[in-house]
């Protein structure tokens, strides 16, 4: 009852202050007119250039399509609910049937009946959603609107909308809506392609964008705090549009150095996105080297049987089976030797590929197999789009994988007879003789080649002036071979000629006293020889006209020209710093192997000639084993340990990310528990109950009780949430004011006593509110003190002692003059 005058007035007060709280949230997510419109605005420009990041993924007018129907039915999802007032669980059905009525429209636009979805576009569009990632990064970029490849960036748009207008026009911080349109534009950088196509300039717009809306929302919501308290309108020049412009001057002036930067010292142009690490969903290394196949189409049987049928051929046109990088003494394969190299990279062709920078002819070769067989595509120059015709047409367009550093095309399961296909493709232009004379090696990484035998090195100083350029060199040793060497396949009545391209057979084919082989070994020499000379090269594997031997070959009739097995051959190319990739024919013309014995010996000493093992039996290019080196390969990873290998750095860079931003509210509380420590352990049991008092004065300020700086004991609890303030002011003040000394049953009472009114305080709230509570740094800057005063509301760490305040010098009694 003697607490009653004390407490009666406070009350009114305390609910008038919370009166206000409660207000000030009620006007912060007042549905106004200019909220609406303004908060949707900023919204769609801050979803519009995020949305950039996505272009370099699809480069198709339907992404824009997909776009605006994923922003118009997700705002009308995202008003809907903010006028109604809809909850959560409302607002995510209505987008998922917004989805659903939308998608495949947008999404599958090859799956919809006009603007109505259909039974197999909505399976298309459901099953997107889970498998359409893992094909987005598994896939030549760009892909326009192939098959169900829209539904990532429809579904992730159409949330992120609807997230955040919904935040933009109900929740009390509006600012907080710009997150989703942030998360939209990392999503596209990371499904995107491993080059830098997203501009620094639009991420460092995106940000300033979103800084802008966040001053400008704060002022404003501040300039509408002080008008409710004041009562009166504020001036919204001085208080919201010239800070606002003040902070914009600044982000601007901050963006522009960013960009500066950016630009002066970019990034690489190579960087680490999710496909790059991805499962490859089909390896080359699995399959055996076209090369070591080539003898097969040489055989009777083969030499004259069709293999491919093509129109649109240039003249002296050149159709690849596949590009060769990879050697290893043993054979020249595809891949690298761990498959990591960027010939090892064969992705999905959705609808073209990038050829802008590609300097040639434009051709349209429509090709049909006849009885060509294996898993290699052949294709003309660099490859723009290929159009499967045969009746297993959607089977290879979905099996089809194609290398755009090698222009090598597979298809997965193989080729086989019957399939027919059209190829749009750039032949690219070619240097003369003298012009390569004057080439410099380029700067493209190739896999370094192994056990390269010493006849590579001794011919290539024969051969060539030592005072010469690289140019003129490499053109000095592929003269060479085709001036010196003999042509024979080892079958029917052609000379002995040992099959294969290992180190020992081209060690034979460079110290014996004939050079005699056929296009495997000199294309294999060859490219040897430019490698020891400094050009990255490769060996190219494919069928011409007469497979180089300088016959007429290949049949043509009415614009079609017929492949036989004789016509195939293989050559080089080398990277030059001026052109890029030039082929190069290194093999010499077919003419009469004179006898060994009529041949004058070299002036060059040569190792000692390898005795060749006896002939093996002809085997079909499709038959033939892997090379040894193949077989010593180590065993491929288990997929669950792919799997946990490739998300692993993805998890670890999450969990690093959450770590940093909850390392502030870590620290906060981390101090407040060290500071409830150091009070609990205080030396006396006055001083542990002087900090029993400051524990719980603390809690009533992380708890939003508004505590003067200068009010006594009696005053802070005075109006206070909870219970059982009133009994822990009376034991303080007794322990500290006292006559008598108190002992550490008092204490352990006073604590515990503590702890169970401060319990009261959390009961009834949230899980948010708790949180916010815990976070709060109200407690750790004090109440507010007017200058000059002092009060019984906080010790100081050295007030712990547990002296009386009578026996602290210059110290007066804080309760002294009161009743």
């Amino acid at each position: 009852m003697s607490a009653a005058p004390v407490t009666t007035p406070t009350p009114p007060a305390e609910r008038a202050r919370r009166s206000t709280r409660r207000s000030h949230r009620r006007d912060a997510r007042r549905l106004a007119p200019f909220r609406l419109a303004g908060g949707t605005l900023v919204v769609w420009l801050l979803l519009a250039v995020a949305s950039v990041s996505w272009w370099p993924v699809y480069r198709d007018e339907s992404m824009i399509v997909a776009a605006v129907t994923a922003i118009v039915f997700g705002t009308l999802v995202a008003l809907v609910g903010a006028v109604l007032r809809l909850p959560l669980v409302v607002v995510a059905i209505a987008t998922v049937a917004a989805f659903t009525l939308a998608g495949v429209p947008a999404a599958v636009p090859g799956q919809a009946n006009g603007v109505l979805p259909t039974g197999p576009g909505l399976l298309a569009l459901f099953a997107g959603v889970a498998l359409g990632w893992k094909q987005l990064v598994t896939i030549s970029l760009p892909v326009g609107s192939y098959e169900a490849l829209l539904v990532p960036y429809f579904v992730t748009l159409l949330v992120a909308t609807v997230t955040a207008v919904s935040v933009a026009t109900r929740a009390s911080r509006q600012e907080l809506a710009s997150i989703p349109a942030l998360v939209l534009f990392a999503v596209g950088v990371v499904v995107g392609p491993s080059r830098l196509d997203t501009s620094i300039v639009t991420a460092v717009v995106l940000v300033a964008i979103a800084l802008v809306w966040a001053l400008t929302v704060r002022h404003a919501r501040r300039a509408v705090a002080v008008a409710t308290t004041i009562g009166s309108a504020v001036p919204i020049a001085r208080s919201v549009v010239r800070p606002a412009l003040v902070g914009t001057g600044t982000i601007v002036a901050a963006a522009v150095v960013a960009t500066g930067l950016g630009l002066v010292a970019p990034p690489g142009n190579e960087r680490t996105v999710a496909r790059t690490d991805v499962v490859k969903p089909f390896d080359p290394r699995d399959s055996v080297s076209p090369l070591s196949g080539f003898r097969a189409y040489e055989e009777r049987s083969a030499a004259d049987t069709a293999q491919l049928r093509v129109t649109g051929l240039p003249e002296n046109g050149f159709v690849r089976i596949a590009t060769l990088d990879t050697y290893d003494g043993v054979v020249y394969r595809v891949g690298g030797s761990d498959g990591s190299s960027a010939s090892g990279t064969f992705e999905r062709v959705p609808t073209s590929v990038d050829v802008r920078g590609v300097d040639g002819t434009r051709v349209r070769v429509g090709v049909t197999v006849d009885g060509y067989s294996g898993v290699w595509l052949p294709t003309v120059g660099d490859l723009e789009r290929v159009e499967f015709t045969g009746a297993d047409a959607g089977d290879e367009r979905g099996s089809f994988f194609y290398n755009g550093s090698t222009q090598t095309g597979a298809v997965v399961g193989g080729v086989r007879d019957g399939t027919s296909y059209d190829l749009t493709a750039v032949v690219p232009d070619q240097p003369t003789d003298e012009q390569l004379a004057a080439a410099r090696p380029g700067s493209a990484a190739v896999p370094t080649v192994r056990d390269v035998p010493d006849a590579v090195r001794e011919t290539v100083e024969a051969t060539t002036d030592a005072d010469a350029s690289s140019g003129a060199k490499l053109v000095a040793v592929i003269q060479a071979l085709k001036r010196n060497g003999y042509v024979s396949h080892g079958v029917g009545d052609d000379r002995m000629s040992r099959s294969g391209h290992g180190a020992d057979r081209i060690q034979e084919l460079l110290t014996s006293p004939l050079m005699i082989g056929d296009q495997e070994q000199y294309a294999a020499a060859a490219a040897l020889m430019a490698d020891e000379l400094g050009f990255p090269a490769r060996v190219v594997m494919g069928f011409t006209a007469g497979g180089d031997s300088g016959s007429a070959g290949a049949s043509a009739s009415g614009g079609t020209t017929t492949f036989r097995g004789s016509d195939v051959t293989a050559r080089i190319e080398v990277d030059t710093a001026q052109w890029g990739w030039v082929m190069l024919n290194p093999n010499p013309s077919v003419r009469e192997i004179p006898n060994e014995q009529q041949q004058t010996p070299q002036p060059v000493t040569r190792p000692e000639t390898v005795v060749p093992p006896p002939p093996v039996d002809q085997q079909d290019q499709d038959q033939q084993a892997p090379p040894q080196s193949d077989r010593n390969t180590p065993p491929v990873q288990p997929l669950w340990l792919q799997i946990l290998l490739a998300a692993l750095p993805w998890v670890l860079g999450a969990l690093g990310l959450i770590a940093l931003v909850l390392l502030p509210f870590g620290v906060i509380v981390l101090q407040k528990r060290i500071r409830r420590r150091r009070r609990r352990r205080a030396p006396t049991p006055r001083g542990r109950i002087v900090g029993a008092w400051d524990e719980y004065r603390d809690a009533l300020l992380d708890h939003g009780h508004d505590v003067a700086g200068s009010a006594t004991r009696r005053e802070t609890v005075a109006g206070a949430p909870g219970e059982g303030g009133t009994g822990l002011a009376a034991l303080a003040d007794r322990a500290v004011f006292g006559p008598s000394d108190v002992d550490q049953v008092a204490a352990d009472r006073m604590w515990s006593a503590t702890d169970d009114a401060v319990g009261t305080l959390r009961a009834g709230r949230t899980r948010r509110e708790r949180f916010r509570t815990a976070v709060s740094l109200r407690s750790l800057r004090g109440p507010d003190r007017p200058r000059g005063t002092t009060g019984q509301g906080s010790a100081r760490r050295g007030d712990y002692d547990g002296r009386r305040p009578d026996e602290r010098r210059g110290r007066p009694s804080e309760d002294r003059g009161r009743p």
